[in-house]
């Protein structure tokens, strides 16, 4: 049997008032449920308030030093030529020609246990890293118990955990920064961990430039080949210029081109962010805490009439 058409069309335009109005009814009910509820809420929401301020105001406040760097890469050897020429018979010598400093690790030493433990001992770093438990007057630890000193070990995770590396890979340029508590120190150790890593790997260059320059002179003593003395000798030279360059500049590895102040403005906590995100968070928990039990109270009903019917 065919339906009529305006008949159809009637159930349809019958069917969507009736849910329109269903969700007008649920939408007043539900804002009926919060009104009914906001002491709730609200009181949630000042309980989370306070516990943001009770955080924010333990918090200690953190200051960030920053230092802007760039990498001081070896200038390029003028005999370079020189060894493209006769780069097969420097290979037949067992000479590997050093290529230039990799930015890259030397960020990366940056952050090595081996690097931070040798920074801490030399600059004596655990009482200003734990100043906290650390007696001024007395030279000594606020600890009865030895075992639970600070040790090197707790000072590097410290350090790792303050430290921030970031290269700018358009312009080469290198921001590290180092938060701390205490912006005078967090300004002093910035700069003086740069000019720690630009010494030891100066110190490095110049010991391992020292050993090449021995071996190329004990090579020129055994060599006959006159083609083979003179890669030696461009080599020889190469590596006595280097010595005398790592010598005289102090920015080895990384050249600081604006160094580290005392920071004036704490960077951490944001206070206010905090607090804010507090009371927002207490007064969502709220709502969706008072629909929640609603919806309980609502299966718990339903389930109770249906057993009842059952019955």
């Amino acid at each position: 049997m065919n339906q009529d058409p305006n008949q159809s069309s009637k159930h349809l335009l019958v069917d969507s008032v009736s849910s329109g109005v269903e969700d007008e009814i649920d939408l007043l009910e539900l804002i009926r449920i919060l009104l009914k509820a906001w002491k709730f809420i609200l009181g949630l929401t000042i309980i989370f308030i306070v516990l943001s301020i009770a955080y924010v105001l333990n918090t200690p406040d953190i200051y960030k030093a920053e230092i802007l760097l760039a990498s001081a890469q070896d200038e390029k050897s003028g005999a370079s030529p020189t060894f493209g020429q006769f780069g097969g018979l420097v290979a037949m010598a067992g000479i590997s020609i050093p290529s230039s400093s990799d930015v890259e690790r030397v960020l990366a030493t940056l952050k090595t246990r081996e690097f931070l433990k040798k920074f801490i001992s030399q600059k004596n770093l655990l009482p200003i890293l734990f100043d906290d438990i650390w007696d001024e007057d007395l030279a000594s630890w606020k600890l009865d118990n030895d075992e639970n000193q600070p040790t090197i070990r707790d000072g590097i995770a410290l350090l790792q955990s303050a430290i921030e590396i970031i290269k700018d890979d358009r312009s080469g340029l290198i921001t590290m920064s180092f938060f701390w508590s205490n912006p005078e120190i967090a300004a002093e150790l910035t700069n003086d961990l740069v000019k720690q890593i630009n010494v030891q790997l100066r110190e490095k260059a110049i010991s391992d430039s020292k050993k090449r320059v021995g071996y190329l002179e004990q090579e020129l003593a055994k060599t006959t080949l006159q083609d083979m003395k003179e890669v030696l000798y461009s080599l020889l030279e190469t590596e006595k210029k280097k010595s005398m360059l790592a010598n005289v500049n102090e920015d080895f590895a990384l050249e600081v081109i604006d160094p580290a102040v005392v920071p004036k403005y704490r960077d951490k906590p944001d206070r206010k962010l905090i607090v804010g995100l507090g009371g927002v968070s207490g007064g969502l928990i709220g709502v969706f805490g008072v629909l929640f039990i609603n919806f309980i109270i609502k299966l718990k009903t339903v389930t109770s009439k249906q057993s009842l019917n059952e019955c």
